[in-house]
């Protein structure tokens, strides 16, 4: 997921993925628009539901922020 706060000009993404080992993680990127700065972590989460409830409350947090959802990316 994917989401843009345009009058501040930044980004928030977050992705949930499964590695090797069959383990989740959820990986959260964010920065200025149209800047190479930024971050991103990488978080373990115990199950895919417990990553899709994380991504869950971060999207409520973005829109509570002013961001706004682009969808998957």
């Amino acid at each position: 997921m994917r989401w843009v706060n345009d009058a501040k000009a930044r980004y928030y993404k977050g992705t949930l993925v499964q590695d090797l080992f069959g383990d989740w993680n959820l990986i959260t990127a964010w920065g200025g628009l149209g800047s190479r700065r930024g971050g991103q972590r990488n978080t373990y989460v115990p199950s895919h539901e417990a990553g899709l409830q994380q991504l869950a409350a971060i999207d409520k947090r973005r829109r509570q922020r002013g961001y706004r959802s682009t969808g998957a990316k």
